[in-house]
């Protein structure tokens, strides 16, 4: 069975207790990497001035104590940056299944949540219709409760 680095687990333990209840269910079939829990004053203003938030301090979910969300991402990480097609109009597989699996593991994660009774909202689909192409801004690595 996997387990949390230090790292992940430091950042783990600074979100709310239900949070945390999930992700450790999501890791015992799905390993996976804590990016982030609470964030403070200077790191959430970073955040919102580089366009990685949409909120300024204080009003992130981040940045409650505990914290109300949470970043996570499958391990190995591997983003699917930039376009999904090459520059020679074919489709970029390797960016494609970075992406998937960010869909993949966020299902989880919503379904483990909702199953123990603290659903989270996913920044991939903000308004939960499961409609995925109607987000504005796309956060597929953040979960937040929904039950706050």
């Amino acid at each position: 069975m996997a387990s949390y680095s230090r790292a992940s687990e430091h950042k783990l333990r600074t979100v709310h207790p239900l949070l945390q209840r999930t992700f450790r269910k999501v890791l015992e079939f799905f390993d996976h990497t804590i990016l982030e829990g609470h964030r403070g004053q200077e790191a959430q203003h970073k955040a919102f001035v580089t366009g990685a938030s949409k909120l300024d301090w204080p009003n992130g979910n981040h940045n409650e104590y505990p914290s109300e969300a949470t970043d996570a991402t499958p391990h190995p990480i591997d983003f699917a940056d930039g376009s999904l097609i090459k520059p020679d109009g074919t489709l970029d597989r390797v960016k494609l299944r970075a992406l998937c699996r960010l869909y993949y593991f966020a299902g989880c994660v919503v379904g483990v949540a909702h199953a123990l009774g603290d659903p989270v909202r996913w920044g991939g689909d903000w308004d939960s219709d499961e409609d995925f192409s109607d987000q504005k801004f796309n956060d597929l690595v953040h979960f937040e409760r929904v039950n706050k």
